[in-house]
This record gives C-alpha cells, sequence and structure tokens, in this order.
C-alpha cells in the first residue's frame, strides 16, 4: 500500500468511526464536454469527504482498499450508456473499541 492509499484509508476510517455508519459512496460522472473532466468524490451519510483526499487519487486506490479486506463493495452500478456515471457503495471494516 502506497502513501496515498494510505491517507485514504486513514480518512474513511476517521469519517466512519466519527459519523456511527460503516458505509461510504464513490460516485462520478462527466458532463460530456471539455474541457471539464470527469467528477468523482465520496460521500458518508451523504456527505462529501473526498475532498480533503490527495489530489491524484483514483477510483482504482479503493481498489487497493478493497483487495485488503478494508472496504467491501455492497452494492455498484455503472450506467450502460455512460461509463463515468458510476456509484459503488463500500462496507467499512474496522475495529472499534
Amino acid at each position: 500500500m502506497d502513501e496515498r492509499v494510505a491517507i485514504l484509508k486513514n480518512q474513511i476510517r476517521a469519517v466512519v468511526v466519527a459519523g456511527g455508519s460503516d458505509e461510504i459512496t464513490y460516485q462520478s460522472e462527466w458532463l460530456g464536454y471539455m474541457p471539464f473532466p470527469v467528477d468523482h468524490w465520496v460521500e458518508h451519510q451523504g456527505k462529501t469527504f473526498s475532498g480533503d483526499f490527495p489530489f491524484d487519487w483514483t477510483l482504482e486506490d479503493l481498489a487497493v482498499l478493497e483487495r485488503t479486506g478494508f472496504l467491501e463493495t455492497i452494492e455498484a452500478y455503472e450506467n450502460p450508456e455512460d461509463r463515468f456515471d458510476r456509484c459503488i457503495r463500500y462496507r467499512v471494516h474496522i475495529r472499534r473499541g
């Protein structure tokens, strides 16, 4: 796990512990024209908190956390007509106490 992924893991853990819910949601969308890039973010209880993530974080970083067992996909949706329109719900596995 590299430093960027470790930062994401720590920030996700802090938000989940403070918020009392063990679910987060990744979402992405693209307005469909330049110069706007694909926008993506992570929410906890309906509030975006990924603005504090490192600038260059990607969905692959969350996939790394899933492979380590920290995250577990609960539900995933990708619009069949727009691969940039995604919503993935994760369960966060942390030890409390």
